[in-house]
């Protein structure tokens, strides 16, 4: 089978070329002309029931138009809004030869309801594209996901005057038809135009049953039919196999159905017995090539499929050799029925044969298909026994299709399926679903444990345990729930979990610490953070997919300035190997990321290029496109770091990225990192509006670590503007947010301004200009500026007198203090109430940076020397 070996080899590349032509085909020059008048338009319409020759037309048409073509055939399958966007995008670029980098990266952005960032990107590339180009979807009356006809709308709405879309289908429900046709943005082909008219019928029997026909025979055949090219067809395959004797009324024009029925019913009796049964055979096959058709047609099935393909039997080829095919839809349906109206028994051992072949030949997914097609369960538990704790190629929704079909008391015999069907429920967004289920595991295990091993209910609340840790960080956000959850799932499955794990379509990111969402100002304590990270690297080392987990902690120690450890877990999930053979740059990208900015913290930057360029080679080897806007964003941010923005400036160039384009989430490095260039090449009004825009994507989407980054860069801008209040105000907040986790290299990985403006803070603070009582501690303030060396330090260690310090009135109610008089002295000695004196008594404390008499003494002492 024809793959390709990126995108998790889920890309059939045959849904992406155009059919092969006919041997013959009758030439339609009229339709053909009125494809070619709606490249003026967005789009055109193939409107028609199954079998009007709307697949041949198109087909035919786009072997011969002067314009980059695109194609795409669709199936149910395709109702899933990633997927279908995926090979719209490789279909965009077999027809241009290829996208920019940019339009990957942000393709990884997209997930349920989260659409118009990525299509904004494709529309403004495809604003480039100045030649024609056509992009036709086949059988698009398959998509009914709302998403993407949501998507395919707003892709419509926005087209650029060179492309043009092209619908095949029996119905467009959903699109919003009526509002552009008013606009004059689209035209339709409908089935009276894809009618064979009486010249077309002679030429069609002319070149399909290679005979002259009478001028009566033919008009009796079109009225018939009603122009129905199937139907033609059907006639002229029954005059091949036998002769076309059946009498019937007219009156069976008028009804579509039944001359389908009846056409389709004499061309399948005008075939020998032996064919007819290996047609019935092979209907239950999605598609099907020699060696599989002999196994589930019968004996000389290769030889049988070869000549149904010569006689042009309704059989579609999907690839350039022509070694797979499919049946036509609306053949494969009488097929089906037929068989089941013949030998109803025999389904069950026809999808087994199907299934035992796939799985002799490693086709184990499909295998999968064809045992769960036959209600044999049982085996397509056997076959998923083996995928346990391993990606499978097909994502999470696949997974999910599959587990829905199990029944679900026998899915519940089952732990491990039923938790790995919650568990994709949950990568599915599916929350309700998987909550109620979560409700009924617990509720079975409550009325049925008792009778079990220790060991099955071990490994039952193992799984249990597991799923409601992945729940609750992920989406309550409830890391203490989660750890405690990580916690029961280890004292209960020392082992660790065998669920079916499987693509989740998250994106490609240069930090895995940051993705995952979080509460902003509410933080998980050190000690707790360190026992979450502990167990859950050690829950999935015994299942070998624990490097994650190690970037990760990593990545947590640098922003806690701690590099020696940080490099230990960051060089620990880099050299392991959990991710060999699936997506491992997930891995090797924000390791290489993280451990090239700490060689810059160590002022190492010829080691810290090299960890980059090694990840670039690697993804570039690896076929990983997505990572190298990633990657050369960091290096250009090493460069300007050295007083070289020109790299920077390159960067921004090649990924056509400007402060106007829609941000999703996903987007936040690469576009703080825009922010940044934009600041730092003089375009300070665009870079603001941009952080401004950014800051609100990243509070919204629960990315506390982006949020401070954009903070302290409006900080450095407010500064940078002669607001030094405002940006103190602004240092502070981040400050504020950044303390409960203790991070540090968020601030000191901007640079020498971020260290003036913490000195000036210090400053500030100790003359009393700032007073805030939920004001993070000078010591937490110092902590960073220690990281940029001693002099920074000293330079804001020479306090003021205390004199200057305090106000005249503080600075006697401290002597007082000092000489040891209580508070009621001190209100009789001076006059004023005690309200007045503990208000005074506070300030003093704030810009002293204590919390009692005792250390206000102490710290006066220090400062008058």
């Amino acid at each position: 089978m024809n793959r390709e070996k990126n995108d998790n080899y889920t890309v059939l590349l045959s849904k992406l070329h155009i059919p092969q032509p006919l041997s013959h085909s009758v030439p339609r020059p009229h339709l053909i002309a009125r494809l070619n008048e709606g490249l003026s338009f967005k789009a055109t319409f193939l409107i028609a029931p199954a079998g009007y020759g709307k697949t041949t037309l198109i087909a035919d048409w786009a072997r011969q138009v002067q314009a980059a073509v695109g194609w795409l055939s669709l199936d149910e399958k395709d109702n899933d809004l990633v997927r279908f966007w995926n090979y719209m995008t490789k279909a965009l670029e077999q027809a241009l030869g290829g996208l920019p980098d940019s339009i990957g990266v942000v393709a990884s952005t997209l997930s349920p309801g989260q659409y118009e960032p990525f299509l904004v990107a494709l529309l403004n590339e495809l604003n480039s594209v100045r030649e024609p180009l056509a992009i036709l979807l086949d059988d698009w009356h398959v998509i009914t996901d709302k998403d993407i006809i949501a998507s395919v709308s707003y892709f419509l709405e926005y087209l650029p005057p060179s492309v043009h879309l092209i619908f095949a289908s029996r119905s467009l429900a959903g699109l919003s038809k009526a509002r552009w046709i008013s606009r004059g943005w689209t035209q339709e082909i409908n089935v009276e135009q894809l009618r064979f008219d009486l010249r077309e019928t002679v030429d069609f029997f002319r070149i399909f049953a290679a005979r002259e026909m009478r001028r009566e025979q033919v008009e009796r055949h079109l009225a018939i039919t009603e122009g129905w090219v199937t139907g033609l067809k059907l006639i002229s395959l029954s005059l091949r196999y036998g002769d076309w004797t059946a009498e019937f009324g007219l009156s069976h024009s008028g009804n579509g159905k039944h001359v389908e029925q009846f056409l389709l019913e004499e061309v399948f009796e005008a075939l020998d017995g032996p064919t007819r049964q290996f047609l019935m055979n092979i209907s239950v096959l999605q598609r099907m090539n020699g060696p599989l058709s002999e196994a589930v047609g019968g004996e000389n099935g290769s030889e049988k499929l070869a000549k149904l393909v010569d006689a042009g039997l309704f059989l579609i080829p999907l690839d350039e050799d022509k070694t797979w095919f499919r049946l036509h839809h609306l053949f494969c349906e009488f097929l089906k029925k037929q068989q089941r109206r013949c030998d109803p028994g025999k389904t069950e051992e026809l999808n087994r044969a199907a299934a035992v072949w796939c799985e002799s030949h490693e086709l184990l997914e499909e295998a999968v298909d064809y045992y769960l097609a036959g209600y044999e369960y049982t085996e397509a538990i056997r076959l998923l026994e083996q995928m346990r704790s391993i990606m499978i190629r097909r994502e999470f929704q696949a997974l999910r299709v599959w587990l829905s079909a199990i029944p679900e008391q026998l899915l519940m015999q089952h732990p491990y399926l039923y938790f790995s069907y919650i568990f994709s429920l949950l990568w599915a967004h599916e929350l309700d679903p998987a909550e109620q289920h979560l409700q009924l595991a617990e509720q079975h295990f409550e009325t049925s444990s008792a009778s079990w091993s220790l060991e099955d209910r071990n490994r039952y609340l193992g799984y249990l345990y597991f799923v409601r840790n992945f729940k609750a960080t992920q989406y309550d956000m409830d890391m203490i729930s989660g750890l405690e959850y990580i916690r029961l799932s280890l004292r209960h499955s020392p082992e660790g979990t065998d669920l079916i794990f499987a693509s989740p379509y998250l994106p490609l990111a240069p930090s895995i610490y940051r993705s995952y969402n979080g509460k902003r100002g509410k933080h998980l304590p050190r000690e707790l953070s360190d026992n979450f990270f502990k167990s859950m690297i050690d829950f999935m080392r015994l299942m070998g997919l624990q490097d994650s987990i190690l970037v990760c902690y990593g990545e947590l120690f640098y922003e806690r300035g701690e590099l020696e450890q940080a490099e230990h877990y960051l060089k620990l999930g880099l050299a392991g190997n959990s991710q060999t053979h699936y997506q491992p740059e997930k891995v090797y990208v924000p390791a290489s990321l993280f451990l090239s900015r700490i060689s810059k913290a160590r002022q190492d930057f010829a080691q810290a290029e090299k960890w980059l360029e090694e990840a670039g080679r690697r993804s570039l080897k690896d076929g990983a496109e997505a990572a190298s806007i990633l990657i050369e964003a960091e290096m250009s941010a090493l460069r300007m770091d050295q007083g070289d923005p020109s790299a920077a400036v390159r960067w921004m160039e090649r990924y056509r990225l400007s402060a106007d384009d829609p941000v999703s989430v996903y987007q936040l490095f690469v576009y703080i990192f825009l922010g940044r260039v934009l600041m730092e090449t003089g375009h300070r009004q665009e870079a603001w509006s941009l952080l401004e825009k950014l800051l609100l994507i990243a509070v919204k989407g629960h990315r506390p670590m982006e949020a401070l980054d954009i903070q302290i860069l409006q900080a450095i801008m407010l500064r940078q503007a002669d607001k030094p209040e405002e940006a103190l105000l602004k240092l502070e907040e981040a400050l504020k947010y950044g303390k409960p986790d203790d991070y540090v290299r968020v601030f000191v990985d901007k640079g020498e301004r971020v260290a003036e403006l913490l000195s000036e803070y210090i400053g500030q603070r100790q003359k009393g200009n700032i007073r805030d009582n939920n004001a993070p501690s000078l010591a937490y303030v110092r902590k960073i500026l220690s990281c940029y060396g001693g002099t920074k330090l000293l330079s804001i260690e020479s306090p003021p007198a205390l004199e200057s310090l305090l106000t005249p009135k503080e600075y006697t109610v401290f002597r007082y203090m000092e000489e040891g008089m209580d508070n009621q002295a001190i209100v009789g000695t001076l006059g004023i109430s005690m309200g007045t004196l503990k208000a005074h008594i506070n300030r003093i404390y704030s810009k002293l940076q204590v919390k009692n008499r005792i250390e206000a003494i102490k710290r006066g002492k220090e400062l008058q020397g």
